[in-house]
């Protein structure tokens, strides 16, 4: 950023900087390659797999990472920690390389990133890319990328710094003396003038980026962190004062390196602010919340050096810069400047900064069902405050229900044992009589849809509207969803496929067409789970990537769903795709691409539904979500469409990669919280469509009814994980007694077996299924009737509640109530209200 005002030549004879250089550079090697093989998901390590090849052979490869960030992050970061060294005057203690040497390799790491990352959006291509939630996304990437080096590069920083100490102590008995020497040091050097108004710039365009992906860490969201920018300008300035005594010659690196590490570490102060105000979150979660914030304090370190650099710039060619510089120097050093300058800092941060840009707040929606919808009112999203999903006559709903798999095109194991059960209408009558369910997400399969390029099974998309208006006719909604799990059922690992440690042959389950399977030879070796195989990853970033035109023609027939669907109010909405991986390069793959992807089926969507109605559309997160309750996520601003709902999965103490190592990263708790920040990020409707316990699940009755009890808390909906599930279907294990569902089958013999006693009294408890205006609070109980709700607004009440006999109800606020028996069971009360109300239910 600014010289400390010595000249450039220096006393030290360089080599304990070069030794510190070398050792940095060989310790990042090793560190590297020893991640890249323990780590072969590539989540941690900038490697994905060893087995992926080293140099890439085509546009997706996984090996840029070696050609292109690898080499970049080691010659960066052993050149950076040289100039920053070789600053120091002689005798400077081992503790001051090594603040350089750890600096100067975040200062690296977060350059590597930036490149590789610009590389692999110019071979994806711009088209669709919004410019402005893209710069954030990239920038909080790649600041994420220099915390985890920040982390790891504490290994290495460390013997680059003895390696500095020990030439320095060489060099000293190399001159005859041991003893330690130094010379005097110049005066301190102050920090800029400049720096705390750079620092809030710096502060807020962090802030802005990490929102755009992290929106779950609630940086503060709505406003700068002024906690963050206070304790990090302290933090650098107390450094930059420290270490101004001791630098000679080259120091503009040293205080660029000083600047991005002291502003990492000093935004783990908004870390502490945040847990004081919303709790850490319970588990190992801490880690991941520091880890994000000294994220997101290097990228505001990072921004604050750039514009100091142009600001350096631009003063030094305008007389207006002549002036201000001369006014700089005479103010530096200045006690009562530097506080004028941090308040004015602090005052700046408070004031409102605008959001990113966003459409029009809601579509118009009909105010009557369609013919074929039996009753059920078009939904859309109330923007009347927090963003809720509504009907047309102005309610709140709530959508709680189950996955329905019957449709899928699973891969098949055993040729004599079907896939899936058999689906009827069946089904929806005790979905609705027995359990109380108002929706069904329909998994649907793309390799059933469009078998082959162009070519739409109108058989299939017969079968789709079957159960659509089955559902309806006993008044479930349904979400569509496009299903996937490893990519495709096309995946699977060839005979004799040999895989690394820790992996094993890839099964393929369900998605994609055989000709939309771009793997490009990669393994099918599956490592920590079915769905971070080197295969499916690569299949995922070429669907990112639009190789071939995948995604185009992957919106296309989703466009093709859409048309037939386009009026019917029975469908509340799409789900775009299943739990997508992460693809070869998280959180671009996983994030800016993939929200790219979304936004080319949302448009889509839209062309087919001209005319007719916009329907809900359910975006999700990658997979990772669902495997460690949080992930990076499509950008804030990746669509300007009004009727989106964040639908993440909400597994937390459940299949969570966690749990398998006997710890917990995210409660269940914690995972609801973190899931509403985000979709508070994305000012939009939050809605989990899968959730749910397997195996013994009488052991986990707790969670189910602390998950449950949030869900109530939090007025929210979800559906279960899954209606009915065949002993063939992949996700079956092949010793497995039962198939596990909510009507489980004992495996292989394929007889009914009774669930748990608390299962169906926990899932089918009483919940208001829409209320006039808002709800303000809900609760009900897992093991009977004991409802109590209360909420404010002009309409019509539906509740519904289970069981034979009829519920006692009393209520204020409401005239006409009724209690009647369901056409199907259970019993349905309405009701009608003009402001606030209230209901109890008791059975």
């Amino acid at each position: 950023m600014v010289s400390s005002g010595q000249d450039e030549t220096t006393p030290n004879d360089g080599r304990p900087a070069r030794a510190a250089a070398v050792t940095l550079a060989v310790a990042l090697v090793v560190l590297t390659a020893g991640l890249g093989y323990v780590d072969g998901t590539g989540l941690f390590a900038p490697l994905n797999w060893v087995d992926t090849g080293f140099f890439p052979t085509f546009a997706t490869s996984p090996a840029w990472g070696t050609v292109v960030f690898l080499p970049l992050l080691v010659a960066g970061g052993a050149l950076l920690c040289h100039r920053a060294l070789r600053s120091l005057t002689p005798g400077t203690p081992g503790r001051w390389a090594f603040w350089g040497a750890w600096s100067a390799l975040v200062l690296a790491a977060f350059g590597a990133k930036l490149v590789y990352t610009l590389l692999l959006l110019v071979i994806a291509g711009p088209h669709g890319l919004h410019v402005w939630p893209t710069v954030g996304a990239v920038l909080a990437a790649c600041g994420l990328s220099a915390a985890k080096y920040g982390f790891f590069g504490l290994l290495a920083a460390g013997p680059a710094a003895a390696a500095y100490s020990i030439s320095a102590w060489r060099g000293r008995r190399r001159a005859g003396g041991g003893e330690r020497t130094a010379t005097d040091p110049p005066a301190g050097a102050p920090a800029p003038l400049w720096s705390p108004v750079l620092f809030v710039l710096g502060a807020i365009v962090a802030d802005k980026a990490a929102e755009t992906i992290f929106g779950w860490v609630a940086v503060d969201t709505g406003f700068p962190p002024v906690i963050g920018v206070v304790g990090a300008f302290f933090l650098t300035l107390f450094l930059w004062r420290r270490l101004g005594a001791r630098l000679t010659g080259i120091a503009r690196v040293a205080l660029w390196a000083t600047t991005c590490g002291a502003s990492g570490l000093g935004f783990l102060l908004q870390w502490l602010r945040d847990a004081l105000f919303n709790g850490f979150g319970g588990g190992l979660f801490p880690l991941i919340g520091a880890l994000v914030h000294v994220g997101v304090g290097v990228l505001a370190g990072v921004v604050t050096c750039a514009a100091g650099l142009c600001w350096s710039a631009v003063s030094a060619r305008t007389p207006a810069g002549r002036i201000a510089g001369a006014l700089r120097a005479r103010a530096a050093g200045s006690r009562r400047v530097e506080i004028a300058a941090i308040i004015l800092a602090i005052v700046a941060a408070l004031l409102p900064y605008l959001p990113w840009p966003g459409g029009s707040t809601t579509y118009a929606v009909p105010t009557a069902a369609s013919a074929d919808a039996g009753g059920l009112l078009p939904l859309t999203i109330d923007r009347g405050g927090d963003p809720v999903i509504a009907d047309s006559s102005g309610r709140q709903v709530l959508l709680r229900g189950v996955n329905v798999n019957q449709l899928v095109d699973y891969g098949q194991r055993d040729p004599a044992s079907p896939t899936v059960m058999p689906l009827a209408e069946d089904d929806y009558a005790r979905m609705a009589g027995d359990w109380g369910f108002n929706v069904q997400r329909l998994n649907l399969s793309w390799s059933a849809l469009e078998p082959s390029r162009g070519v739409f099974d109108r058989a299939y998309i017969a079968r789709v509207r079957a159960a659509v208006d089955q559902a309806a006719k006993h008044g479930i909604y349904t979400v569509l969803d496009m299903h996937q799990d490893t990519y495709s059922k096309y995946v699977t690992a060839t005979p004799g496929t040999t895989c690394r440690s820790g992996a094993e042959p890839e099964f393929g389950n369900d998605g994609a067409p055989q000709w939309a399977t771009l793997t490009n030879g990669a393994k099918g070796c599956g490592f920590m789970g079915r769905d971070l195989s080197p295969n499916v990853q690569q299949a995922f970033t070429n669907l990112y990537a639009d190789t071939d035109d995948l995604g185009a023609e992957f919106a296309r027939a989703w466009g093709v769903l859409a048309t037939e669907f386009a009026a019917d109010t029975a469908v509340a909405g799409y789900d775009l795709l299943n739990e997508p991986g992460p693809g070869n390069a998280p959180g671009i793959t996983s994030g800016v691409l993939l929200g790219r992807l979304y936004q080319q089926i949302i448009t889509s969507i839209r062309a087919a539904e001209a005319g007719a109605y916009h329907h809900l559309i359910f975006f999700e997160p990658s997979i990772l979500w669902s495997g460690m309750g949080f992930d990076a996520t499509p950008p804030v601003g990746f669509s300007d469409d009004p009727a989106l709902v964040f639908s993440p999965h909400l597994y937390n103490e459940s299949i969570t990669m966690d749990q398998g190592l006997g710890v917990t990263l995210t409660t269940i708790e914690h995972g609801y919280e973190l899931a509403r920040r985000a979709a508070d990020a994305y000012d939009v409707p939050l809605w989990s469509g899968e959730w749910g316990w397997f195996g013994d699940l009488d052991k986990v009755r707790g969670r189910y009814d602390r998950f449950l009890a949030r869900q109530n808390t939090d007025l929210l909906g979800s559906a279960v994980w899954v209606w009915k599930k065949s002993c063939g279907d992949p996700q079956t294990g092949a010793d497995s007694p039962s198939s596990g569902s909510l009507n489980p089958l004992a495996c292989p013999s394929r007889s009914p077996m009774p669930n748990p006693a608390f299962l169906q009294p926990a899932l089918s408890q009483a919940y208001p299924r829409a209320v006039p205006g808002r709800l303000t609070s809900l609760s009900s109980s897992p093991t009977g009737v004991d409802l109590s709700l209360t909420g404010d607004g002009t309409g019509s009440l539906d509740v519904w509640v289970p069981g034979a006999t009829a519920p006692t109800v009393t209520s204020t606020g409401l005239t006409g109530l009724t209690v009647s028996q369901g056409p199907d069971g259970g019993w349905r009360l309405t009701a009608n209200a003009s402001g606030a109300y209230s209901l109890t239910a008791r059975g």
